[in-house]
């Protein structure tokens, strides 16, 4: 057996190589889970879940939905104006990193995904964690995904934050309200699409505490959100 300090030196090379390589693998796979998308600014908050980047596309957070501003002679939902203030408190000249979820793009054109803050922490999930928008399942968003989000706004909804102690207020309907199953969303007891969903897929809702801890979101027609506050005027909640 060779024991000159050559012949070791040549058995250790042959022996680290492999390992070499797989370690510089490891490096880069990591840099690149780090990098995890491309790194974008904010320029403009359009709602609680929706912005517009530097670049010119938009973005819609996946997974959430938020109350809506004022649009097409419809008048703002309670808290929008708030939901909105958060998103641009949190993103506001910060570099961020976009996350592609699922198509990656909603058919609105819009990019579909998440951003992260410098800390690592998820938009969408700090959004809902402060009660400033709730969770808006679709088939396209990991599980994984939809559980994060739906625990933090079980808390969000337990701790009292944000939207969640005036909404969870307003009065139960006569009758359940209408969840499906499908698509997780619910309806108004009386509102058209109610009737139209499938006894397969019809879940009653007795409060909007259980329809939104049990991760129903509302339809955007016949909704219960109330309207915005008027100055002088009292809220107008739109149950059905």
């Amino acid at each position: 057996m060779q024991r000159d300090s050559g012949g070791r030196a040549g058995g250790q090379g042959v022996a680290l190589a492999p390992w070499l390589f797989v370690a510089l693998l490891a490096v880069l796979w990591s840099a690149t889970a780090l990098a995890g998308g491309s790194l974008v600014r904010v320029a403009a908050v359009i709602d609680g879940d929706t912005c517009q980047l530097t670049d010119g596309r938009r973005l819609r957070l996946a997974g959430i939905d938020a109350p809506e501003v004022a649009h097409d002679g419809r008048p703002a939902q309670y808290y929008a104006a708030e939901s909105a203030a958060r998103l641009d408190r949190l993103t506001r000249d910060v570099p961020l990193r976009f996350v592609g979820v699922g198509p990656k793009q909603d058919r609105f054109g819009r990019l579909l995904g998440d951003l992260i803050l410098p800390d690592g922490a998820s938009v969408a999930k700090r959004q809902v964690a402060e009660g400033a928008a709730f969770c808006f399942w679709f088939a396209d968003v990991p599980g994984e995904l939809a559980d994060r989000l739906l625990a933090a706004q079980q808390q969000a909804m337990a701790g009292g934050k944000g939207l969640w102690p005036r909404l969870l207020a307003l009065p139960a309907p006569a009758r359940p309200y209408v969840g499906n199953a499908s698509s997780r969303r619910f309806h108004g007891p009386d509102c058209p699409d109610a009737a139209r969903v499938s006894r397969r897929n019809r879940v009653p809702l007795a409060t909007l505490a259980e329809a939104f801890s049990r991760g129903f979101a509302p339809a955007r027609d016949c909704t219960p959100w109330p309207e915005a506050r008027q100055t002088g005027h009292p809220d107008r909640s739109r149950h059905n």
